[in-house]
C-alpha cells in the first residue's frame, strides 16, 4: 500500500514538470548553481522556466495579456463542449473541452505570483478523490455544457469572464469569473438569473455565487462577500484613467502629476515587538516616468511601463526632470500605439461574441486570428507587446516576435501525465498560450513540493512527538524499578524483626542488615507485618520484571527516535532547487508508510487504510474486498521504473577526481552504507547528530590521500544537522565495519572501529 501514498504528489509534479526536466533527470545531469532564475524572463532562445527556490516574482498577467489571451480562447475554444474540470493543485483549474477540430484546455490560475488565463495542454489525469474541492464543484456544474462566450466585461480591468449554455446560441446558465489581481486572485462560479439566498445587507443584484477558489466570507468584509449564496459583484475598479484619447500633452499633465504623488511614499516601520511606529515620508525630487505611466493611467503594469520606455528608447529608470519635448513625444506615440491594439482587441472579442460562433465563414472569427499578428514579447520584462514598435518592421533589441517566442517555449508547455494519443488529438496551441505556459506552467511545481514537504514534516514532528513521550515513560518505568532491589531488602528487614512489632501499631522498628543503625518502616496495621512484607516482595519482583520487560522497548523507541531525527532533517534538506528533491520527496512519503508513521495519501489510500484495519482485527492479508497487497505494489511494473529512475544519492568529485557519495534520504543512505561501499573505501558520518552517510570511493590497495577525506569529512559535516557549527566531529571508517541490526528502520546502522576527526562544513563548496 506504500506506493499509493505518493501517487498524488508524483502526478502533480509530473503535470507541471517539462520534458526537458525528465530527460536530463534520465541523463542524471544536475542542476547547477548558475542555472538561470526563471523567476525572471530568459532570452529568446531558451525558453523561461522555473526555479522552486526562488524568491523573486514572476512577470504579472497584466491587462494586455488577459486581452490577447481571452482573444485566442475565443477564437480556438468558442464554442467547445466541457469534458471535464481538474483542480490537481492549491491553486489551479484546467478545463477539458472538446470542439469540432479536436480538443484543447484552459488553464485557470489564481495563484497570487502567477494568476492567469490562457490555452494550455491537456488536463492531467487525476483520480477523482485526488481532484481538489473547486475542481469537483466546477466539474459537476459545468461538465456538458457549451463554452459559448469568453468576454472582458469591463474596459482595462484584469476580469476575464466565461459563459457556459446547453448549445451554442443559448442563454448563458452559468459564468466562470477570472480575476488574475495579483495576490487578490480568484476564480469564481456563478449561476445565471438566480437570487442570492444570502447576504441581504450586501447588493444582491448580481449572478448567485455557485462556488469560489478563494473564499470570502461576511465576516472578513463589509463591501464584496465571496462565498457560495452570495450574490457576485465585480471588484472595485482601479484608479487611474482611460488609456485611450489623450494628447501627448494631456498624457504628459497626467503621468508628471502621478509621478509627483508616487515620489512619496510612506514606510511604515514595525519593531520587534511589533509596535508600530509613526509612518516616515521619502520625497523623490526626480520620480521615475515609469512609476507614473502606471499610476496615471489604468490597465499598466510596471513591466508593460518599463517596455514602452524600451520602445522608446529610453531608459527605464529615467526621471521626470530628464525627459525632454521629443522623449514626451516618444513616450507618447508607443503608449499610444499600445492603448490602440489593445482596444482593436478587445473590439474584436465583443464583435466575435456578437456573431455566429458556428458559422465557419465567420470574418470575426478571421479577425481574431489576425489580431496578434504584429504582438512581440519583451525578454527582458517578461511582457507581451500587442502592437508594432513605430517605424519598424521588425523586432530587434530586448523583443521578438511572439511567435518566435511561442517556438522556444513550446516544448515546456507540454503535460507529462498525457500519452503521445491524448495530443495527436489536441488542436495546436496558440502562441499566447504557449508563452504563458511556459512562464508560469511550474508556479504550482512549487507549491505542491511545499505542501508536500510541510504534511510530511508535520507527520514526522507528531511522530517524534509520541517516540518522546514514548521514550521518557520508560525511562520513568526503569527509574522506579531500578530500586527494587531497595524494596525486597524491606522486606527482608520486616521478616527479620517480626519479633518487634506490636500488634495494631502502624509502624515498627528494623535495623540496617550492613550499618545497624535503626529506622521506622510503614505497617498496614489491617494486614499485618507478614502480610505487608508479601506485598513488598511481589511489588519487587514486579519492579524486576518491568526493568527487563521495558528496557528491550526503551532501546526500540530510542532507535525510533534517531530514525525520525533523521527523516526530519532529510526533509529540512529538500529545497526544491534540485529536480532529484521531488523523488526524494516521494520515497520519503513511501517510506514512512512503509514504516506505519503516517497514512498513506491520494489514490488508493482509502482501500488501504480499510485493508489494513481488516487485518488488524485478525481477517487474512489480501483477501477482503478492495485488498491492497505489498506483493501487488512488487510486481507493478510502473513503480519499479519509477523507483529506478529515482536518485537517492548525490555526487561530488574529490580535489583528486575520485567520486564522494552522499546519501540523499534515507534509502540512499542505506545503499551507500550497505550496498554501494566496498571494503577498501572510507565510509563517514557526523557525531551524535542525524545526517547523510558518505563514502570515499578507493581503488583496491589504495590509501585515501589527506585532501580527500577532509573533503569527504567536510560534506558529511555539512549534510548533517551540525551544519551550522564552525568544527564537527566526523567518525569514519571502512564501510565493512559498518552493519544494520537486526530490526532497524531504513538507512540505520551502527559500526565497529570507529576513529573521529574534524569536519568544516563552511569549507564546503
Amino acid at each position: 500500500s506504500g506506493s499509493k501514498s505518493a501517487r498524488c504528489l508524483s502526478r502533480a509534479f509530473a503535470a507541471v514538470r517539462s520534458p526537458a526536466r525528465r530527460c536530463d533527470r534520465r541523463l542524471g545531469r544536475r542542476n547547477s548553481s548558475t542555472a538561470a532564475d526563471v523567476s525572471m524572463p530568459t532570452p529568446p532562445n531558451a525558453p523561461p522556466q522555473t526555479n522552486p527556490a526562488t524568491k523573486q516574482k514572476l512577470p504579472a498577467f497584466d491587462y494586455t495579456a488577459l486581452v490577447a489571451s481571452v482573444c485566442e480562447i475565443n477564437q480556438i475554444a468558442v464554442p467547445t463542449k466541457v469534458e471535464t474540470a481538474v483542480q490537481a493543485d492549491a491553486y489551479t483549474l484546467v478545463l477539458g473541452l472538446r470542439g469540432l477540430d479536436g480538443k484543447t484546455a484552459v488553464h485557470v490560475s489564481w495563484h497570487p505570483d502567477a494568476a492567469r488565463v490562457a490555452l494550455g495542454s491537456p488536463p492531467p489525469r487525476v483520480h477523482k478523490t485526488e481532484n481538489l474541492s473547486f475542481g469537483e464543484q466546477t466539474n459537476a456544474v459545468l461538465r456538458d455544457l457549451i463554452l459559448t462566450e469568453a468576454s472582458v466585461p469591463t474596459a482595462w480591468e484584469r476580469v476575464a469572464v466565461f459563459s457556459f449554455a446547453e448549445r451554442p446560441g443559448a442563454d448563458p446558465k452559468y459564468k466562470l469569473r477570472v480575476e488574475t489581481q495579483g495576490r487578490n486572485s480568484n476564480a469564481i462560479l456563478t449561476q445565471c438569473g438566480a437570487a442570492a439566498d444570502r447576504g441581504d445587507r450586501f447588493n444582491n443584484a448580481g449572478d448567485k455565487i455557485v462556488a469560489c477558489a478563494y473564499q470570502v466570507g461576511d465576516k472578513q468584509t463589509s463591501v464584496r462577500p465571496l462565498s457560495p449564496g452570495f450574490a457576485y459583484s465585480p471588484p472595485p475598479q482601479a484608479p487611474g484613467a482611460v488609456p485611450t484619447g489623450c494628447d501627448v500633452d494631456e498624457f504628459r499633465l497626467l503621468v508628471t502629476n502621478a509621478a509627483a504623488t508616487a515620489g512619496a511614499k510612506k514606510h511604515r516601520k514595525k519593531s520587534n515587538d511589533k509596535e508600530e511606529k509613526e509612518p516616515e515620508t521619502e520625497n523623490n525630487p526626480n520620480p521615475p516616468v515609469a512609476n507614473g505611466i502606471v499610476r496615471a493611467f489604468r490597465g499598466v503594469s510596471p513591466a508593460l511601463a518599463r517596455s514602452l520606455l524600451d520602445d522608446a528608447r529610453i531608459a527605464a529608470s529615467i526621471g521626470i526632470d530628464d525627459l525632454d519635448e521629443n522623449a514626451w513625444q516618444l513616450i507618447h506615440d508607443e503608449f499610444a500605439r499600445w492603448s490602440k491594439q489593445t482596444q482593436a482587441m478587445v473590439d474584436a472579442i465583443c464583435k466575435a461574441n456578437e456573431s455566429d460562433s458556428m458559422d465557419p465563414s465567420n470574418a470575426s472569427k478571421q479577425e481574431l486570428g489576425c489580431i496578434l499578428k504584429h504582438a512581440r514579447w519583451h525578454t527582458k520584462e517578461g511582457q507581451l507587446m500587442p502592437h508594432q514598435r513605430s517605424g519598424e518592421t521588425r523586432c530587434d533589441g530586448n523583443t521578438i516576435s511572439l511567435a518566435d517566442a511561442a517556438a522556444s517555449s513550446a516544448a515546456a508547455s507540454q503535460n507529462g501525465l498525457v500519452d503521445e494519443y491524448a495530443f495527436a488529438r489536441q488542436m495546436p496551441l496558440p502562441p499566447v498560450g504557449v508563452v504563458f505556459a511556459s512562464v508560469y506552467g511550474e508556479a504550482s511545481d512549487v507549491d505542491v513540493f511545499r505542501r508536500e514537504k510541510d504534511r510530511l514534516a508535520q507527520g514526522t514532528k507528531t511522530a517524534l512527538k509520541k517516540t518522546k513521550q514514548k521514550t521518557t515513560a520508560f525511562e520513568a518505568q526503569i527509574a522506579d524499578a531500578a530500586d527494587f532491589e531497595k524494596t525486597k531488602i524491606k522486606a527482608d528487614e520486616i521478616m527479620a524483626y517480626l519479633h518487634a512489632y506490636e500488634a495494631g501499631s502502624a509502624s515498627m522498628t528494623v535495623y540496617d542488615f550492613e550499618t545497624g543503625e535503626p529506622r521506622e518502616i510503614e505497617i498496614d496495621p489491617l494486614i499485618g507485618p507478614n502480610q505487608t512484607a508479601e506485598k513488598l516482595y511481589k511489588k519487587a519482583r514486579k519492579r524486576k520484571r518491568t526493568a527487563a520487560a521495558v528496557e528491550p522497548l526503551l532501546e526500540s523507541a530510542r532507535s525510533e527516535l534517531r530514525y525520525l531525527e533523521q527523516v526530519e532533517f532529510t526533509l529540512a534538506e529538500l529545497d526544491g532547487t534540485n529536480s532529484d528533491d521531488v523523488l526524494a520527496l516521494e520515497e520519503i512519503s513511501l517510506e514512512l508508510v512503509d514504516a506505519k508513521l503516517m497514512k498513506p495519501a491520494g489514490k488508493g489510500a482509502a482501500a488501504a487504510i480499510r485493508e489494513e484495519t481488516r487485518v488488524q482485527k485478525g481477517g487474512k492479508k489480501g483477501k477482503g474486498k478492495g485488498a491492497v497487497t505489498q506483493q501487488k505494489n512488487k510486481n507493478n511494473k510502473k513503480r519499479v521504473a519509477r523507483e529506478a529512475a529515482m536518485s537517492n544519492v548525490r555526487k561530488y568529485v574529490a580535489p583528486s577526481g575520485k567520486e564522494v557519495l552522499v546519501g540523499r534520504n534515507s534509502q540512499g543512505n542505506e545503499a551507500i552504507s550497505l550496498q554501494l561501499g566496498q571494503d577498501q573505501d572510507v565510509w563517514f558520518h557526523v557525531r551524535g547528530a542525524p545526517g547523510a552517510h558518505v563514502i570515499l570511493r578507493q581503488q583496491p590497495g589504495e590509501l585515501a590521500a589527506a585532501g580527500d577525506v577532509q573533503f569527504a569529512a567536510n560534506l558529511a559535516a555539512y549534510h548533517s544537522k551540525l551544519k551550522t557549527g564552525g568544527k564537527v566531529d566526523v567518525s569514519f571508517t571502512s564501510p565493512k565495519f559498518v552493519r544494520k541490526p537486526t530490526g532497524a528502520r531504513l538507512g540505520m546502522v551502527t559500526m565497529d572501529k570507529e576513529q573521529v576527526m574534524t569536519g568544516r562544513p563552511d569549507d564546503t563548496q
